[in-house]
Order: structure tokens, then sequence, then C-alpha cells
């Protein structure tokens, strides 16, 4: 039972940060920490999982701070952290755009000039 618990946790965490992190971001603008409001109210406008949004305090705000001990310890190897940088590590990585140069990816359509 306690590794279904432990899963959906983690899973709900990693949602609030891909989810959650860009729409306060584009709300509320780049900050260090959101207040409960703004917290609030994005969770309540997304349909993401309520059951854990003391994580998502803990995450964005300075609420209930043995989980941002907690999530400190999983996320950031025990160091202290902020919103700014939770929301980096929701930022996409990848191609980044630019031209490609490779004729069969262009032959089968992928990122095509043409």
């Amino acid at each position: 039972m306690f590794r279904f618990s432990q899963f959906f946790k983690r899973r709900a965490i990693r949602r609030y940060i891909k989810v959650l992190g860009p729409m306060l971001l584009k709300s509320y603008g780049p900050r260090e920490s959101y207040t409960n409001g703004q917290i609030s109210a994005v969770l309540d406008s997304s349909a993401l999982n309520q059951r854990y949004q003391k994580y998502a305090y803990a995450l964005f705000g300075e609420l209930y701070p043995d989980q941002h001990q907690e999530l400190s310890q999983g996320l950031f190897n025990g160091n202290a952290f902020n919103a700014l940088q939770v929301i980096a590590i929701a930022k996409p990585t990848g191609w980044k755009g630019g031209t490609n140069t490779d004729n069969l990816s262009n032959h089968y359509g992928q990122n095509s000039r043409y």
C-alpha cells in the first residue's frame, strides 16, 4: 500500500511542477515565492488532483515547511530552493529551433523546410 501512495504522490508532484509552474509564471510573473491566494487560484483553475495540494504550496509558496524540507531533500539534494528554481525544472529541453540539414528527416516530413 505504501508503494501506491508514494507513486501517486510523486506523480502529483511532477504534475504540479509541469503544469502549475508555467501557469503561475504566466499569471503572476516570475517570483521567488507566490502567495497562498495565487497558488489556490491557479490550483482551482487547473484540473489537477487536489489531494496533495500541500506539496503545491510547499513548492511555490512558504506554507508547509515539513513538505518543503521533504521536497528539498528529494529534488535539490537538501539545498534550499525557491519557486524560480522549481519553474526552471519545468522548462522543456531538446530541440531549440533552427534549420535541419538532415536530408532523410526532411524527406520523411520531420522539421521540413519546404
